[in-house]
């Protein structure tokens, strides 16, 4: 569509004025695809199908950071970072409060 022809366009454009690579979120597969065929800069995909030159995702995407953070569709999720943060933090305050860390152990 007319949206699709003018991302390519504008793909083009960032290319003739110098770009090393452009970026493209959430872009439909066939047109990132598209508008790398188009070009000889790199393109990198963040929600862009399998096709652009490059992945990039955000580590909050991949692992579950926070543990209750909203996930992009076009992110996949590796590891649950985030629930353990959340559970290592939790725990630490709780043995600060007791009284229990620092122990001996850990001192100087």
């Amino acid at each position: 569509g007319d949206g699709a022809e003018q991302l390519i366009a504008d793909v083009k454009a960032v290319a003739d004025a110098g770009a090393d690579f452009v970026v493209l979120e959430m872009v439909p597969a066939d047109v990132a695809a598209n508008a790398t065929a188009e070009v000889d800069i790199a393109t990198v995909g963040i929600g862009a199908g399998p096709d652009t030159d490059a992945q990039v995702l955000v580590w909050h995407d991949i692992a579950a950071l926070p543990a209750d953070g909203h996930r992009p569709k076009f992110a996949k999720q590796w590891a649950e970072v985030g629930a353990d943060l959340t559970a290592a933090a939790a725990s630490y305050r709780r043995e600060v409060a007791e009284g229990t860390f620092p122990a001996a152990e850990h001192c100087f």
